[in-house]
Formats: C-alpha cells, sequence, structure tokens
C-alpha cells in the first residue's frame, strides 16, 4: 500500500514512537489501514487534537508523514481504487464561476493531473464527476448484466465472424 522502504531517500525521518511528532504518524498510518486509503489531513488532525494535541504539530507532521511516503497532489496511490467520501465544505464560487476544487476532493474524485472532467446539473445540483469515476460507476451498474464464466467480447467477435462467413 504505502512505501514506508523510502526512509533513506526522503527528506524526513520517521519520528522515534511515543513522542508526540511519532503519534501523528501513528495515526496517520492507523487510519490508513482502516480506510484503505491514505489518511486525509482533517482526519489526522482531528485525532491528534482529541487526544489533546496541537493542531499545528498534527498538521506540520502530517505533511511530513506524506512526503515521506512519497505520496504526491493527484490519484491515490495505494491499492484501493475506489472513490472515497469528503465532508461537505463550503467555499466560494467567483463572479466569473469559477472556484477552486481542495486537493481532499480532487483525490476522492480520483481526479487526473490533466483535470478533465463530466459536469451537469440535476435538479439544481452541480455534479462534477472524473473519467475514472465515471467508468467505475457504468462498470458497476452493468455487472448485473455479466453472466459468470461468459466472455461477452469472445462471443461479439464469434458473432461477427459468423456474420462474415468466416466461421
Amino acid at each position: 500500500m504505502l512505501n514506508p522502504s523510502v526512509d533513506q531517500a526522503a527528506p524526513y525521518h520517521r519520528p522515534r514512537p511515543g513522542t508526540k511528532t511519532g503519534r501523528v504518524w501513528e495515526i496517520a498510518d492507523e487510519i490508513t489501514r482502516e480506510k484503505d486509503r491514505p489518511a486525509k489531513r482533517r482526519e489526522v488532525i482531528e485525532r491528534f487534537t482529541a487526544e489533546n494535541g496541537n493542531a499545528n504539530t498534527a498538521n506540520t507532521q502530517y505533511q511530513y508523514w506524506r512526503a515521506w511516503h512519497k505520496l504526491q497532489p493527484g490519484p491515490l496511490t495505494v491499492s484501493s481504487t475506489k472513490p472515497c467520501d469528503v465532508e461537505p465544505q463550503s467555499f466560494r464560487v467567483a463572479p466569473d464561476g469559477r472556484f477552486s476544487i481542495p486537493l481532499e476532493m480532487r483525490e476522492a474524485m480520483q481526479l487526473e493531473e490533466d483535470g478533465r472532467v463530466t459536469v451537469r446539473v440535476e435538479a439544481g445540483e452541480l455534479r462534477v464527476v472524473s473519467p475514472a469515476v465515471a467508468v467505475e460507476q457504468v462498470q458497476s451498474r452493468m455487472r448485473k448484466y455479466k453472466k459468470s464464466g461468459v466472455s461477452i467480447v469472445d462471443q461479439f467477435l464469434k458473432d461477427r465472424r459468423t456474420m462474415w462467413g468466416e466461421e
């Protein structure tokens, strides 16, 4: 899932267990295991401050934890490819209609670096979908039609060959 063997090449070293900074890393690791995706900054800060930790320490150490694991902005780099939920956030739309999607939301949307999305309005609600999530949604809806042990592609090719007189 994550690559902890990069300690030598990383700009930061993992803090010692039992320290306050080490606890932030432990929390990030725990959340990552629990959710099968990289822990989010907000989740780590909330859990650390619930233990009477300092939010600024959690914020800084979370960033070091991400760098140590070589997690960069962009698509998730864990084994799970399922989109995840993010708590609602409030932000402003500029007079020209522009707004910026926060990193946490872009990651949850599995938004690629090219930034391509499909946008539609349903019942007054703006829906923004990345190609990766759109494909997953279509595949999910079509699974009920798939017959176990039957290749639709092979069947299609067989039918075409018969139609063209090749079989």
